[in-house]
């Protein structure tokens, strides 16, 4: 399962603006009436109730809900064990030296600004400005950054991916080619002990409240996803039949594009399903085609006069002849007084638009063909084509050992977050 680890620029920007939302909501009288009640202990840090009650108020604003008593007791136990596994996730990162750093918090501060069209330092001036507890803002941002290096640190070395395993992938999606794929979001909730999966249902169950209520899937995923792609508003990405759980695979073929599904049980827990769209697999896409080139540079001003064009044209036509090779441009560009030469590996045909002279020559080319000249700022360029990959639809052997390693990836980070629970000592004090 794929699992962007860096927060996204339209989250952060989801994020900010939630953030100057919920500000105007945290009043005195609630921070002097419950500020110094623990509702929750982690091991020996406590979570005091209004450390919850602002993180509640907060989920409300980003999942877009109507604010009410009702819905917020409603929400507290699920945040409650969100900031409970953060917690966890902090507490464990500096056990392993791995605490993030203040340079590490404020690049992800800037990120954040730089999303909501701010200045360096707004947001943090902002928050103090207002007299909202920095801790507790980015609290969310410290667990993420740590969790990464956790995983990055314990749980990368454990996995890797055979080349008997991409050979294995790439058979199945071979058989799959026509067959109709779906873009798939979920929401996941662990059941880490048998005897936890009853209170996990609820907690599924309370999040299908909230989506019965509007709330948008990918913020609901953001906030209450206990899964690798939470960040991403739990995006899966295509998926093929057979690819997933049974449960879940089954789940997903029947259920219509634009709906969500009822909580479904898996081996590891529960897990809201919605489908984004459906495409056949395989499509033939050629702007996805991937192409290995060696260019030719001839220098010519800008300013180039039409005669001075010309000339320079016909030098670069006349140097085409007799290449038949990426090898023999290189050689051909050593001969030449001026002229320079470089590979590009991976030039995506789709991103070539913008010479349209290019996008459409070069992927027609045969390997070993040339094209050109083409006018570009540095002067006249010729082209020879070294390699073609994809543009059939079917990923590449890289792209599938990515994809291979983050659902390892997903799998043994759960495993170990699940170990962090067991291992930890955490009272909560009060139902809620």
């Amino acid at each position: 399962m794929k699992s962007p680890l860096p927060i996204a620029g339209a989250m952060a920007a989801l994020l900010f603006r939630t953030v100057l939302i919920v500000v105007v909501l945290l009043t005195p009288s609630l921070a002097g009436a419950q500020g110094l009640r623990v509702v929750a202990r982690v091991n020996d840090d406590a979570i005091t109730d209004f450390d919850l009650q602002q993180r509640v108020l907060f989920a409300i604003r980003t999942t877009g809900l109507q604010d009410s008593p009702d819905l917020r007791q409603r929400m507290a136990a699920q945040v409650l064990r969100q900031m409970i596994d953060e917690r966890l996730q902090i507490q464990d990162a500096k056990r392993l030296g791995l605490k993030p750093t203040d340079a590490e918090m404020q690049q992800r501060f800037s990120d954040i600004e730089r999303a909501a069209g701010l200045s360096r330092g707004q947001f943090r001036q902002y928050l103090q400005s207002v007299g909202v507890p920095f801790e507790i803002a980015t609290q969310q941002i410290e667990a993420q950054i740590a969790w990464t290096k956790i995983v990055r640190r314990k749980v990368r070395p454990q996995v890797d991916v055979s080349e008997a395993e991409i050979d294995d992938a790439l058979n199945r999606m071979k058989a799959n080619v026509g067959k109709t794929e779906s873009r798939v979001a979920e929401i996941f909730v662990p059941i880490d002990r048998a005897e936890f999966a009853d209170e996990a249902k609820r907690s599924a169950d309370r999040i299908m409240e909230q989506l019965r209520r509007g709330a948008p899937f990918g913020a609901v995923a953001q906030q209450f996803s206990q899964g690798a792609t939470a960040q991403a508003g739990g995006e899966l990405g295509w998926v093929l039949p057979g690819s997933l759980d049974p449960a879940l695979d089954n789940v997903v073929e029947k259920l219509p594009v634009h709906q969500y599904s009822e909580p479904v049980r898996s081996t590891s827990g529960w897990h809201i399903l919605f489908v984004i769209e459906r495409r056949s697999f395989a499509a033939s896409r050629p702007d996805d085609l991937r192409l290995n080139l060696t260019q030719m540079t001839l220098p010519l001003p800008v300013n180039a006069s039409p005669d001075e064009v010309s000339k320079a044209t016909a030098e670069a036509q006349k140097a085409l002849q007799g290449v038949k090779s990426c090898n023999d441009l290189h050689s051909r560009a050593r001969d030449l007084k001026g002229a320079t030469s470089g590979d590009l590996s991976g030039i995506r045909v789709g991103d070539l638009q913008a010479n349209r002279e290019m996008y459409e020559s070069l992927p027609k080319l045969n390997i070993g063909g040339t094209a050109g000249p083409f006018r570009v700022a540095e002067g006249l360029q010729v082209v020879a084509l070294c390699a073609k990959v994809g543009g059939d639809g079917m990923p590449t052997r890289d792209v599938i050992s990515q994809q291979l390693l983050l659902q390892k990836l997903e799998a043994a980070g759960r495993r170990y977050m699940r170990d962090l629970r067991r291992q930890a000592t955490v009272d909560v004090k009060q139902k809620t």
